[in-house]
């Protein structure tokens, strides 16, 4: 039985990591036993954590300096009495510990990139880490390619492997009118709803929550029946209400504040377009998030940005529109063009659903792990052996 130890920066908030983090520690388990999988959690759950409870060997439940080295010490000694096949780093930031637990115990050192943290600098020891591990697992091809033209890895060490979505929990029809009621979304049946998800606060700007809105001021008094929804819970949400309010278009703008991990599927539902179109830079950017392939799965077509791994969930003009986030009159075209004609709306949206089913499901994402797993071997390199216990 193959053996592996998990090391998390955190798999219980509701971020794009952590979300990766669980369908990947989930296929782990279902690949290889639940009692062959030890995860690691640098933070621990809290008020803004899934619903749904997760199961974990330990937490350090933080990030102050003895808490920091508790999660080491803790994770190196339980590398060196579980004698791993596979040490796991869910972030640049731990691949330096999974690099020195493999090489004490002769095990693949294996280390998830996405998008930012990888183009933003980095601590000396995290770079080590990038350099040194065995393997990558990158979650989209942009950021593969980035790191193999910045030299900072080999192409051949690199497997990409897409994020999923559940495309049972997620997938096309009519909303519950109580979740409707809840969150205050505009009725689906008189308008049409433009979605954007997330976490609106002020280091998620790159996801284009400022454009979006200008976008929708540009297109407001063309398409009458169309309305902007955010939903998400953030600081942000103040500046956007009075943005809106200064363009002429606040009472066509909804906010509906955080969503319970049981309603999400339907506040998608609600909604006939979704847009996510970001930009890239230093601690901007993205690998590729999963708001969109959720939006898709549910059947509608997505806007996207050309500048990160985004642009992986969508063929231009099939399932969606892909945009340089900065033309803000070629996106409100697309939206126009989208909001008008429902017709093309919904031929888009059946083809972004069937993208899913074919790229982006769980059983795909669990299947390619699978593959590049069986392709890894141990590295040839001298290390001591620990006398038995």
């Amino acid at each position: 039985m193959k053996k592996i130890l998990y090391l998390t920066p955190g798999c219980f908030d509701k971020g794009g990591i952590s979300r990766y983090n669980r369908y990947q520690i989930t296929a782990l388990r279902d690949l290889f036993g639940r009692d062959a999988v030890n995860v690691f959690s640098v933070l621990g759950p809290d008020a803004d954590s899934f619903e749904a409870p997760f199961e974990t060997e330990w937490s350090a439940n933080g990030l102050s300096a003895p808490r920091k080295a508790m999660y080491v010490a803790r994770a190196i000694l339980n590398g060196l009495r579980t004698r791993p096949d596979y040490i796991f780093a869910a972030h640049v930031n731990l691949a330096s510990l999974a690099v020195v637990i493999a090489r004490l115990t002769g095990a693949v050192s294996v280390l998830n990139v996405y998008g930012l943290e990888v183009w933003s600098g980095f601590r000396k020891d995290a770079e080590w880490g990038l350099r040194s591990a065995d393997r990558i697992i990158s979650d989209c091809h942009f950021t593969a390619r980035y790191l193999v033209q910045s030299g900072l890895r080999d192409g051949n060490t690199t497997d990409v492997i897409w994020d999923c979505v559940d495309p049972v929990r997620f997938s096309p029809g009519r909303p519950r009118e109580s979740v409707i009621r809840k969150y205050g979304i505009p009725s689906p049946d008189t308008g049409v709803n433009l979605l954007t998800l997330g976490r609106m606060t002020r280091d998620s700007l790159h996801k284009g929550y400022e454009r979006l809105l200008q976008v929708f001021a540009k297109v407001a008094s063309d398409v009458p029946d169309l309305r902007l929804v955010y939903a998400g819970r953030g600081g942000l949400t103040d500046e956007l209400r009075r943005q809106a309010a200064a363009n002429g278009v606040g009472e066509r703008v909804f906010f509906l504040g955080a969503i319970h991990e049981d309603d999400l599927a339907d506040v998608y539902r609600s909604a006939h377009m979704f847009s996510l179109v970001s930009d890239r830079g230093v601690g901007r950017g993205e690998g590729l998030p999963l708001t969109p392939l959720e939006a898709a799965a549910c059947g509608m077509p997505i806007f996207v940005g050309n500048q990160d791994g985004s642009q992986e969930a969508v063929i231009n003009g099939e399932n969606g529109f892909v945009h340089d986030p900065f033309d803000l009159d070629a996106q409100a075209r697309s939206i126009a063009l989208l909001a008008r004609d429902i017709d093309k709306r919904a031929r888009m949206g059946v083809k972004a659903r069937a993208r899913i089913e074919a790229q982006f499901s769980y059983e795909a994402f669990r299947a390619r792990l699978e593959r590049r797993m069986m392709t890894w071997t141990r590295p040839e390199r001298q290390h001591q052996e620990l006398p038995a216990k």
